[in-house]
């Protein structure tokens, strides 16, 4: 410190001075001649240096005294000086312990972010699934209690002698509701085991060759009950040459769920019309219907796991939320996507499954 005030750091080149031992671990202690043993010390006579060390005894820096006169008392001149330096190096090292705490903080800190992220992930992993197989069991219990009833009704049938004609058409109704309600459970389950896999990022595609059309006549045939019942009809515009590289199933089950959507969100008499039409490079899939339509805020959360939208079904049908979720995830592993658009409320939708033609 000189008078006046601190001054600025600066570099010194120690070679040839005796700050340069005391660096090597040696408390050097000269108490006159100094400058004739340091020539870069021209002017002073005496020198005391002390290194300081920090908390695992490695030098980090040196306490010198110089001065211009020699020295008296060396002994008691030095032990003056090793006090100092012990004050200075006691706060080095407590600078030092400062800094790692700080380091060690902040990297406990990222690591609290990070398990809290992951935490949350998690959380929101088992709260999708807890949600999954509420609505999954929600949703089974009706079509099981009436498989149940309508078996009861037709045991008790089949037990009455003489069946007459109304009790034969009244079994055959029975038969028809334990169909229907059997390929719906079967749909759910199909649904729940998808939307499973595709959480955990496990969908596997059997990649081959197949007539588009081949995939849209068998997604319309597996509608084709459900249409019939609420007097919607079915059209399709697929090119005849049309073929696409894909896993066929997958994209039958993408187009299933797009083509029962718009059967359940149309009113009867309307039209769904399913199509193909081929681009540069990718396989457009189209589902239009006349149904009642979608907000600008519908078609941006359509495709979000269990998102209810605005429109409801048109006959009581249930909605578990998975349908286009399962789409999105489809079109994307076959490095393709799946996109809404809609004029308006009471205008109709169209739902589209791009995909690249020729997936390796």
């Amino acid at each position: 410190m000189a008078a006046g005030g601190p001054r600025e750091a600066f570099e010194y080149d120690l070679e040839g001075t005796p700050c340069r031992l005391v660096y090597d671990g040696e408390t050097l202690v000269v108490s006159e001649g100094l400058y004739r043993r340091f020539a870069k010390e021209a002017g002073y006579e005496s020198y005391i240096g002390v290194p300081l060390r920090n908390g695992s005894g490695k030098v980090i820096g040196h306490f010198a005294v110089l001065s211009a006169k020699p020295l008296a008392m060396p002994g008691e001149g030095a032990a003056i000086v090793k006090l100092f330096a012990l004050r200075a190096e006691a706060e080095l090292q407590r600078l030092e312990h400062e800094r790692e705490r700080e380091a060690l903080i902040a990297s406990l800190a990222r690591t609290n972010r990070r398990l809290a992220n992951r935490h949350e992930a998690l959380r929101q992993s088992n709260e999708s699934k807890t949600i999954l197989l509420g609505m999954v069991a929600h949703d089974l219990r009706n079509p099981l209690s009436a498989i149940l009833s309508r078996s009861e009704l037709i045991q008790a049938l089949l037990d009455t002698d003489g069946l007459r004609a109304e009790r034969i058409s009244k079994v055959r109704e029975s038969c028809d509701v334990i169909a229907m309600t059997a390929e719906r459970m079967d749909r759910l389950i199909a649904s729940a085991l998808t939307q499973a896999r595709a959480e955990a990022d496990a969908i596997t595609l059997d990649v081959q060759e197949f007539p588009v059309a081949k995939a849209v006549d068998l997604a319309i045939a597996l509608n084709a009950a459900a249409a019939q019942r609420k007097s919607i009809a079915i059209a399709q515009e697929v090119p005849d040459a049309a073929a696409v590289r894909g896993d066929e199933d997958r994209i039958v089950e993408a187009l299933d769920n797009l083509i029962r959507n718009a059967i359940k969100y149309s009113h009867p008499g309307q039209r769904v019309t399913i199509g193909a039409r081929p681009l540069a490079g990718s396989i457009e899939f189209f589902v239009r219907d006349e149904g009642q339509g979608l907000t600008a805020e519908d078609c941006e959360r359509a495709f979000r796991l269990f998102q209810r939208l605005s429109a409801k079904p048109s006959a009581g049908e249930t909605s578990t939320g998975l349908g286009l979720a399962i789409v999105k995830a489809i079109a994307e592993a076959h490095g393709g996507r799946a996109t809404v658009t809609s004029q308006g409320k009471g205008k109709g939708a169209t739902f589209t499954v791009s995909l690249p033609r020729s997936l390796v």
